[in-house]
């Protein structure tokens, strides 16, 4: 259970388009800057790991962990300490170019007789993260996750200590394995999840939770500066998984020194968390070198990969009175892994009476008259099962018609949806005056602030509770009725200010007018701008010679660069008639061997 979970919230927090090809990665000295450093962390070493496909992914060779250490005392890197890293927070003290952290988690065994003897071969500091109940008798999870005695133990620890090599942080004391998250019993993370308490059927309150994790803290870093002398200023987070809130709490338990999992952190100035790049696979010391230099580059750049999102409404996934069935919840998961699909998003409140009003919700709260709780559990199945980044979306309006605080709403949507990749604010068609005319009048402006400022108090309560790990997007989403689109270079100029991305919702054959004057519109635009634009098509075709139009659609704008697309009201009983027009267009498999056709068993059941 426990390597199982690890290996899922380790793709989940992972970026994997972000990866580059080796050749296309070269170094730039515009990419250091004074307090930039890359943190590189190993887990269990070795001698007989498999060079593909070894038991443990996250297991690295002593052959190839000694070769990438003698590289790096070769090379141009300078191989720096935990203590290096605060006193660069807190006296200002510059760290150098190409300075890379050295981490070890889990305080395996082959930490004292592998990993140990290399540094002192090579004169290399290290740091190592320790689950202090694991060392102190918590034989369930320490066995699961590395067999029974591989270990280190205190005086181990305390040699190494002893060298002025070695520093050791927490690694929380008991927060190193998955709690249950949702009524439908998946396990998540104990760090960042409010534990749904079956018996009483509701979640630990934010005191208990609180009081769970600052009580965890405390108790590991007691336990390790008494067995070692030290004083350890640094948690480093069990699956990576921290959020704003859990980042105070460690501060207040005497940590103040916060790494999680990940590339790169956009987050906002204040969450203090340093990322860390995991090593997987074995790799050898180029692999390692490239891995490096990507860390420098994430979110240096304007995101060039592709992105085909696919959004759902969960009211597809339930029955009448709400429950979720998870017949067609893996029905649409299949059908979206088969297309090859790699972002989600789901709208997660619903007009429940179709009168035009909000009044249910798919994840708890208190400010809706009703409510389900099922996201939680369609949210990790995505992400764990197909690998999907999620996005959820709600509206402008019912901030502005119902008077229902959004800021509020997003508080509670994730305290128990901490692991989201983004969250839409849709505005519909009140940010048309602005995509129209570079000028805007004086309303024009005052909605448009008006807008902006709500988005951005959603925004800082969904930072205060997002896992750091993600790399978390912000979205204002349009669906524009307008043939002309001369504000939307100005827009995007402005909205980078305020926003991630901009999601542009379009009809090509139902209103082809405003889709050509995006598509002509789009092709003034910068790369970088291009980058900013998710775009998704409302799909309404019932002939042959319709779906031809999404697909030159589709074509047009990927030609024109614009890389993030979509289709903007995905439903199940669509999902064959999609598969079979724009799968092409669509698809981000690059490989025919990969190709698998959810349809195929479903054709051979309608002809017997």
């Amino acid at each position: 259970m426990l390597k199982k979970l690890k290996i899922m919230m380790i793709l989940i927090f992972l970026n994997p388009s972000v990866i580059l090809h080796a050749q296309e990665i070269k170094e730039d000295a515009e990419l250091h800057t004074q307090g930039q450093f890359v943190t590189l962390t190993f887990h269990d070493v070795r001698d007989d790991v498999a060079n593909n496909g070894d038991r443990d992914t996250y297991a690295i060779s002593s052959k190839n962990l000694g070769q990438f250490l003698a590289w790096l005392k070769r090379s141009d890197w300078k191989v720096i300490r935990l203590e290096d890293v605060w006193q660069a927070r807190q006296n200002n003290v510059a760290l150098p170019d190409k300075a890379l952290l050295l981490t070890f988690d889990d305080g395996a065994l082959s930490s004292y007789n592998r990993v140990y003897p290399l540094l002192k071969q090579y004169q290399l500091p290290a740091v190592f993260a320790i689950v202090t109940s694991w060392i102190n008798g918590n034989s369930y999870d320490a066995y699961e996750a590395y067999g029974q005695g591989n270990l280190m133990n205190w005086q181990q620890m305390r040699e190494m200590q002893n060298s002025h090599l070695v520093e050791f942080v927490s690694h929380s004391d008991n927060l190193h394995k998955g709690i249950l998250a949702n009524p439908q019993q998946n396990m998540e993370p104990a760090a960042i999840t409010r534990q749904y308490l079956a018996t009483r059927q509701s979640y630990e309150t934010d005191e208990v939770y609180h009081q769970r994790i600052l009580d965890d803290l405390k108790k590991s870093k007691t336990v390790l500066d008494h067995e070692l002398g030290i004083d350890t200023k640094a948690i480093f987070w069990p699956y990576g998984a921290v959020t704003k809130e859990t980042e105070q709490l460690a501060k207040q338990a005497g940590l103040p020194l916060s790494f999680s999992l990940g590339d790169v952190s956009v987050h906002e100035s204040s969450i203090k968390t340093y990322q860390r790049a995991i090593v997987m696979g074995n790799p050898v010391p180029e692999e390692l070198h490239s891995q490096m230099l990507r860390f420098l580059e994430d979110i240096r750049r304007p995101s060039k990969n592709r992105k085909s999102i696919i959004s759902i409404d969960p009211s597809d996934l339930v029955n009448a009175d709400g429950t979720l069935v998870d017949e067609k919840l893996g029905k649409m998961l299949d059908q979206l892994a088969s297309l090859k699909t790699n972002a989600i998003i789901f709208k997660v409140i619903s007009d429940k009476d179709q009168n035009g009003k909000v009044q249910n919700a798919f994840f708890p709260t208190a400010l809706l008259p009703h409510y389900h709780d099922v996201l939680n559990r369609i949210i990790w199945q995505a992400k764990t099962r197909i690998g999907q980044q999620v996005y959820t979306e709600l509206p402008l309006d019912l901030e502005t018609e119902q008077h229902i605080s959004l800021a509020r709403l997003t508080e509670d949507l994730f305290k128990n949806n901490s692991s989201l990749d983004g969250l839409i604010l849709n505005v519909q068609d009140q940010m048309d005056c602005a995509l129209q005319g570079q000028k805007w009048s004086q309303q024009c402006q005052q909605n448009v602030q008006q807008i902006f400022k709500i988005k951005e108090q959603v925004k800082n309560k969904a930072n205060e509770l997002v896992n750091i790990s993600t790399n978390f997007r912000t979205v204002l989403k349009v669906k524009p009725e307008i043939s002309q689109f001369d504000g939307l270079k100005a827009l995007l100029d402005q909205g980078l200010m305020y926003s991630d991305l901009i999601y542009v919702e379009l009809d090509p054959l139902r209103s082809p007018k405003t889709y050509n004057a995006f598509e002509k519109s789009s092709q003034q635009l910068t790369n970088m701008q291009k980058q900013r634009l998710m775009v998704g098509f409302d799909i309404s075709a019932k002939q042959a010679k319709d779906w031809k139009i999404y697909k030159q659609a589709y074509q047009q704008l990927k030609a024109s660069g614009i890389q993030k697309l979509g289709v903007a009201s995905y439903q199940l009983n669509q999902g064959r008639a999609i598969h079979e027009n724009l799968y092409v267009d669509l698809s981000l498999n690059d490989s025919a061997l990969n190709y698998k056709d959810p349809y195929v068993i479903e054709s051979k059941a309608e002809h017997k």
